[in-house]
């Protein structure tokens, strides 16, 4: 028969009920024997037993091993044995109590010194390193945080060196850090070590034999630089840290060398040390890399310094440990605070799992411990340890945050901030020594969550702060010198981060409240230095601008009274000049150019461009016969027709010159096509009538591919060859012009079969007589406009009717451009695409003609010239050339008529211009007529420069200095293509 279970005692405690709860279970499930439930769940009876024992609490896993053998709810006592577990540590709260002294485990901080009695687990790294250093000058001891390279160092190295030892971690400045320990070391004076330190590289040398120089010849100093990677992380000043590494490797490397150096570097920072040449030869075959512990390693670290406090590990902690310490890097800090959290909760003598696990485990131990540190203070001193634990911590730049050591004159002189210092250095989370205060271990920076959300939070406000920091303390180590003030952008930024909720401690509050009256000093007395120096320069340039303009105006009158007298001379000359050109041409083309060099103005320019003008005759086989050429609307071909060869040659400017590229049967009237690929000629009035279509793909060797069918006038030839307009012959053709009774459209997609698609009646009369077809133009390629009039010999008045050949087969008569009014040997009508013109009794009428339905009057002008002979359009820059009876030939802007922009006046004998056309870019006008056997082809380049560089491109004699004076007497000579 089993034996009945020991009873409980009803205390009340959380522990009791725990136990009783237990029992309870197991009465509900049928009361098993325990042997039963230790078959079911693999625990021993005893252990089972033990645990609604009431003496202590079960681990979790024995609780829940109980509980799925009596067939209870899992997660239910999960929770339960978690809540007691919080309530029993809560009545033994885990922070420091008064026999923490003989505590066998140092919990967060590294081991040092006088903890080398109990610093195991590293004795073959210790043999290795110790061995090391005694053959090699220089070694450096690499590993991951929370490695254990500080507690090797201080714990494990140093207490074997029989040499003097000096140890220090670099911080912000490496070099005065170096010369306290070295002058605490020797008994000297700090300043005048770091002035030794300072004046040359062998500084450091020359101080260690210095201090050995009563020893024995064998006796050396060890320095230990722990923590190396603050001269990356706290060190600011690039120079100090090149300094610094410099001093130590000469001390190792100097032939009599009697300095040993050890340096402990965290391994992520390996790169930044690899960036110096220097250091990375002194690196090599000198490096001591610090790994995870192995499992022998491990059991040694916690059993041994419990047995010398003769305190026992329980079996089930020491593997839970090792279990999960084994293989991860980083992690002694954290397993070392657990033990000392585990031993504050010992039962009895003994380290149990259930203590470990009261602690928050293994990874929350930490946490635990400062978040009980932390809600044991009030609002405001958490508020003064949120910004303390911040300023103890360097931010990471590609690396991870480091903790930073701080001087405690960082630190306001404040009661309160003095015992949160105090609570938490009492819960070994911060590590205070002689004037400086630090995190006890950079784990914390990772294993406290509230810290890494202050971390998070606003790194470049930490960045900002950091700045003010070092700047204050700089301000008072320099006897608050007002050049050390922040001022400008950095004045700004600080303020700005104040502004929005940053905490500067009392003394940089004091420090930035000093930047800020400098600052605004500073302003206030630049704006009146500035304020004196614009009232001084006002004043200055009050006087000089008086001077200035009494010069000025002086030197304008002068030049403007020059400019004057020279205008008038060169305009009294501009008649002469011209009379010149039709009898020495090459003389008068350099008047005309210095002429407008010297005043420039429209009638200058206006003998500039008649004088660059070039010409081309086109002279008859036999001399004789009478000729006639006309230019086409592009002013890229000209078409000259002889009498004597009854043809009609094709001339086309290329490269600036006039060629004749073939000879087309026919004429005087003829049309070529805008590629110049199709043709046509056709005698006109009073003639044969026959209309010839030719191909002209090659002009020198044409090829006539048809005639139309039945006598016709010849009209126009659209821009795409594709249409042809012709007027019938007159039943009466008593008058001398082109004229008839209806318009023909011919389809020429065929040129060898011309097909005859559509006839045109004048549909509108404005006199008794029949309406008969005056003249008929393409518009475009959609368009055609003709004038309908009457047979007045003297004159007619005309209609100007509009129509859509878009489907020349249906011809629709669209709109109407007026009433136009002409004489006899004058044209009432140009169309050049899109722009109409025609001349009325009122004037000029331009007209936009875009919608062929509805053609709209863009400008007119008013009757300035009685008779338009011939005129050209040039779309592209609005202009319009119009030549008359006055040998002139005067362009206008198409919106604005009445301007004239220039009037050149047409050299030759008769000064009569027969035809018209621009070139593309509307810059160079070309025209021909009779003068009066031959016909003469001009070209005007309308642009000044590039008239002046045709005058000064020909050879022409210089103008002589007298020839000079007649024409420019009293104006210095000079000349004009110079």
């Amino acid at each position: 028969m089993p034996r009945a279970e020991r009873p409980l005692e009803p205390d009340g405690s959380a522990l009791a009920e725990f136990a009783a709860d237990l029992r309870k279970l197991r009465k509900t499930a049928g009361g098993p024997a325990y042997r039963e439930l230790a078959r079911r769940v693999h625990y021993s009876s005893t252990t089972l037993s033990d645990a609604a024992g009431g003496r202590r609490l079960p681990s979790l896993e024995v609780t829940l091993a109980y509980v799925r053998a009596c067939g209870g709810d899992v997660e239910k006592w999960d929770r339960r044995w978690r809540s007691v577990a919080a309530e029993l540590a809560a009545s033994t709260t885990g922070l420091p109590t008064e026999d923490d002294e003989a505590a066998p485990y140092v919990g967060l901080r590294p081991y040092g010194g006088g903890d080398a009695g109990r610093f195991f687990g590293r004795e073959r790294l210790t043999e290795d390193l110790l061995r090391r250093i005694t053959v090699q000058r220089f070694v450096a001891v690499f590993g991951p945080s929370g490695s254990g390279k500080s507690s090797l160092l201080r714990a494990g190295l140093v207490p074997r060196l029989a040499s003097k030892v000096i140890v220090f971690t670099p911080g912000g400045h490496p070099l005065e850090e170096c010369a306290i320990q070295l002058a605490a070391a020797t008994g000297s004076w700090p300043s005048v070590v770091r002035g030794e330190l300072t004046s040359e590289q062998r500084g450091l040398h020359r101080l260690v034999r210095q201090a050995l120089v009563a020893e024995p010849p064998n006796a050396e100093v060890v320095i230990v630089v722990d923590q190396f990677e603050e001269l990356f992380t706290v060190c600011q000043d690039e120079r100090e840290r090149s300094d610094f590494i410099t001093m130590l490797l000469t001390a190792t490397s100097a032939a009599s060398s009697r300095c040993r150096v050890v340096i402990g570097v965290r391994a992520d920072f390996y790169p930044q040390c690899a960036l110096r040449t220097d250091l990375t030869e002194a690196l090599q075959d000198a490096q001591v890399t610090v790994g995870p512990m192995t499992s022998d390693e491990l059991r040694l670290v916690i059993t041994q310094p419990a047995q010398q406090a003769r305190c026992a590990v329980e079996s089930a902690l020491l593997t839970t440990l090792v279990t999960q310490t084994h293989g991860r890097t980083g992690v002694l800090p954290l397993l070392s605070h657990a033990l000392l959290e585990t031993w504050r909760r010992r039962k009895g003598n003994t380290l149990t799992l259930a203590g470990f696990q009261a602690s928050g485990e293994f990874d929350g131990a930490l946490a635990k411990t400062a978040e009980a540190a932390f809600a044991a203070l009030d609002d405001h001193q958490q508020a003064l340890a949120r910004d303390l634990f911040l300023r103890l911590i360097a931010l990471g730049e590609g690396t991870e945050d480091t903790k930073r050591k701080i001087g405690t004159e960082e630190l306001d002189d404040n009661p309160v901030l003095a015992e949160v210092v105090h609570q938490f250095t009492q819960a070994r989370l911060l590590t205070r020594s002689e004037g400086s205060l630090e995190l006890a271990h950079e784990a914390l920076i990772k294993a406290w969550p509230r810290l890494a959300a202050w971390m998070a939070e606003d790194r470049d406000g930490q960045r900002i702060h950091r700045e003010l920091t070092d700047a204050a303390a700089a301000w008072r180590r320099h006897n608050r010198d007002p050049s050390v003030l922040l001022r400008g952008t950095r004045l700004a930024v600080v303020g700005d981060w104040v502004d929005h909720g940053g905490h500067p401690s009392a003394k940089e509050r004091e420090f930035l409240n000093a930047s800020i009256a400098a600052d605004t000093s500073e302003r206030h007395a630049k704006r009146r230095v500035v304020r004196r120096q614009r009232q001084l320069l006002a004043v200055l340039a009050a006087v000089l601008l008086l001077a200035v303009s009494i010069a000025a105006y002086a030197t304008h009158a002068q030049r403007q009274a020059n400019r004057e007298r020279v205008t008038t001379i060169v305009l009294k000359a501009l008649a002469s000049i011209g009379e010149l050109s039709r009898t020495n041409p090459e003389l008068a083309a350099q008047l005309s150019l210095a002429a407008y060099r010297m005043a420039p103005s429209p009638p200058t320019l206006d003998g500039l461009i008649a004088a660059a003008a070039d010409s081309d005759a086109l002279v008859p086989e036999d001399n004789a016969t009478p000729t006639r050429a006309s230019v086409t609307s592009d002013g890229r071909t000209v078409l000259h027709w002889s009498a004597h060869t009854k043809g009609t040659q094709i001339w086309r400017f290329a490269n600036q010159a006039l060629t004749m590229q073939g000879t087309l049967r026919g004429g005087p009237y003829a049309s070529i096509s805008a590629d110049g690929h199709i043709a046509m000629t056709g005698e006109g009035p009073r003639h044969s009538s026959v209309v010839r279509i030719w191909n002209t793909r090659r002009p020198a060797q044409p090829e006539e591919m048809s005639t139309l069918p039945t006598p016709v006038e010849v009209g126009d030839l659209s821009s795409d060859g594709r249409l042809l307009i012709t007027i019938d012959q007159m039943s009466r053709p008593s008058l001398p012009v082109m004229s008839g009774d209806s318009v023909k459209l011919w389809d020429l997609s065929d040129p060898r079969q011309p097909r005859h698609v559509s006839t045109i009646f004048c549909a509108d009369q404005l006199a008794r007589e029949p309406g008969r077809v005056m003249d008929a133009r393409f518009a475009g390629t959609r368009g055609a406009v003709i004038e309908c009039g009457t047979d007045n010999y003297s004159g007619s008045t005309k209609t100007v009717q509009v129509w859509d050949v878009g489907q020349p087969e249906k011809p629709r008569q669209a709109g109407a451009l007026g009433v136009a009014r002409t004489i006899l040997f004058g044209s009432g009508l140009l169309v050049n695409g899109d722009i109409g013109v025609t001349k009325e009794d009122h004037g000029l009428t331009i007209w936009d003609m875009r919608n062929l339905y509805k053609p709209r009057e863009a400008a007119s002008a008013g009757p300035g010239a009685l008779r338009i002979d011939t005129a050209a359009i040039a779309p592209s820059v609005n202009l319009i050339a119009i030549a008359g009876a006055d040998r002139r030939v005067t362009i206008r802007n198409t919106r604005n008529p009445e301007v004239v922009l220039h009037n050149i006046v047409v050299p030759g004998k008769t000064g009569v211009i027969a035809s018209l056309g621009f070139e593309s870019d509307g810059k160079t006008l070309v025209g021909t007529g009779p003068d009066p056997d031959v016909s003469i082809v001009w070209r005007w380049v309308l642009d000044p420069e590039r008239a002046a560089m045709a005058v000064c491109g020909k050879v022409y004699a210089k103008i002589a200095e007298s020839e000079w004076v007649s024409y420019f007497p009293g104006v210095a000579y000079r000349s004009p293509c110079e």
